[in-house]
């Protein structure tokens, strides 16, 4: 290429340069004209840092600047596009794999998905430490938080303006106690919190879309079916260690039978710890917080996820606007029912007398971006093709595993709630979410 044509090019490239710098100011400034510079789209977001500020005045003056979830509505909206006009040729399923660890003595469960990580225990009443939140309650969440990202998405494909956005769920008690049941969360309510000056017509319809999109909420309102498989080695009879000694999960399940024992005594049963926070509360004259909820981040768009004095963060991938911040919610599916199946093995090894040297749940399901489109209309949008392994060592034989295995299956609450089709209803309230979250510090001063 010679001078002349190399300089017109250079040209070209600073015109088209010159165009993209002005079509993305314009971009920002729509953008800034649908909400973000309207005060009144401006929503105080919770935080727990120590003010700056001696006076309320002075502390105002930043409210100004703070963000509203509509600059990130508008980078859902153009990720949605662009999903929708990718080719299925483009495109293919995903196996999601989660892993639960019984941790040795502690019997805590670790979740891991890819580079995330989190903390399930049971209370102390039930030989835990109460170093994370049950499964029950963490179930729910997962639904919550789900519900909260599709109604974002359904916002923004309608093109509502949402200026702050929360849910919360609990689970309803019987009118008429069952006789018999397996003690899972059920007869399910979400109450989604929004600040928006759409109509309460359009809002609705949002809630209604979100039911019918959900993931999530599909899969739980959907019969599944779940396969599984075990991978076994058996271990001596006798263990022996050299020290340092670290007690193992045999010394954990010796705790564990200790304290289902004495629930048992005391009328408890074999029912879940920590389960009860999923439940209504009763309601007395100044409203309680909610204690499972889930408010959109303004900003990224993650989702964070208050269960009692628990945080977490769920996000999406790029492809759908994320940042990757946290596991999604069909991750934290996965993982929820990992450690589920990862305390009831104990617990039901601890009524039985199995010994466990190790114990840890693997867990794959198939996510589909093509599904409904042509040709994949047979396709579930949800997680499906679900199979988890137990990967167990024990002196006892196979046999005794699969039996372990079976009883497990037959009582576990969260893969149950899977197997079965919940009812699920929902409500609008059209408030600030934050008002009705609970703050991190209510459950060592309220204590249940």
């Amino acid at each position: 290429m010679n001078k002349k044509n190399v300089k017109k090019e250079r040209g070209r490239q600073k015109r088209l340069t010159l165009a993209g710098l002005f079509l993305l100011s314009a971009a920002l400034w729509s953008c800034s004209s649908q909400g973000e510079n309207d005060s009144s789209a401006r929503v105080e977001t919770f935080s727990d840092y120590p003010s700056i500020f001696r006076t309320e005045s002075a502390k105002n003056r930043f409210k100004t600047v703070a963000p509203s979830l509509n600059g990130f509505l508008q980078r859902r909206l153009a990720a949605l596009h662009l999903l929708e006009q990718t080719p299925s040729d483009d495109l293919q399923p995903v196996t999601l794999h989660v892993r639960t660890t019984a941790e040795q003595r502690a019997g805590v469960r670790r979740i891991r998905f890819r580079g995330h990580q989190i903390i399930s225990d049971s209370d102390y009443s039930f030989a835990g430490y109460s170093l994370g939140p049950g499964s029950p309650e963490s179930a729910l969440t997962v639904i919550a938080s789900d519900i909260a990202d599709t109604y974002v998405s359904q916002a923004a494909l309608k093109g509502v303006r949402i200026d702050s956005l929360g849910v919360s769920i609990v689970s309803r008690p019987d009118s008429v106690p069952p006789t018999e049941r397996i003690v899972y969360p059920h007869n399910l309510l979400y109450t989604i919190y929004v600040k928006s000056p759409a109509s309460d017509e359009q809002l609705e319809e949002l809630r209604l879309l979100t039911e019918q999109h959900s993931p999530v909420f599909n899969l739980v309102s959907t019969r599944q079916v779940i396969a599984s498989d075990i991978d076994y080695r058996q271990t001596p009879k006798d263990l022996t260690a050299q020290p340092p000694y670290q007690p193992g999960l045999r010394e954990y399940l010796k705790y564990k039978r200790a304290a289902l024992l004495a629930r048992q005594n005391r009328g408890g049963g074999g029912r879940q710890a920590n389960s009860d926070s999923t439940r209504v509360r009763s309601r007395s004259a100044q409203p309680q917080p909610d204690h499972l909820h889930v408010e959109v981040d303004p900003v990224s768009g993650a989702r964070r996820l208050h269960i009692r004095h628990f945080n977490f963060l769920h996000d999406n991938p790029s492809w759908l606007a994320g940042n990757d911040l946290g596991p999604s919610a069909h991750e934290h599916q996965l993982g929820v029912l990992t450690s589920c199946i990862t305390h009831i093995t104990e617990i039901q090894a601890a009524s039985r007398q199995v010994v466990l040297d190790t114990l840890s749940i693997s867990i794959e399901g198939t996510i589909d971006p093509r599904a409904g489109r042509p040709g994949f209309e047979d396709v579930p949008p949800w997680l499906h093709n679900i199979r988890y392994t137990v990967h167990v060592r024990s002196p006892h034989t196979y046999e005794e595993i699969v039996a372990l295995r079976d009883a497990v299956e037959a009582v576990c609450p969260i893969y149950n709630l899977i197997l079965a089709e919940q009812k699920i209803e929902g409500r609008i309230v059209r408030e600030n979410p934050g008002a009705y979250r609970v703050h991190p510090q209510y459950h060592y001063h309220n204590r249940d």
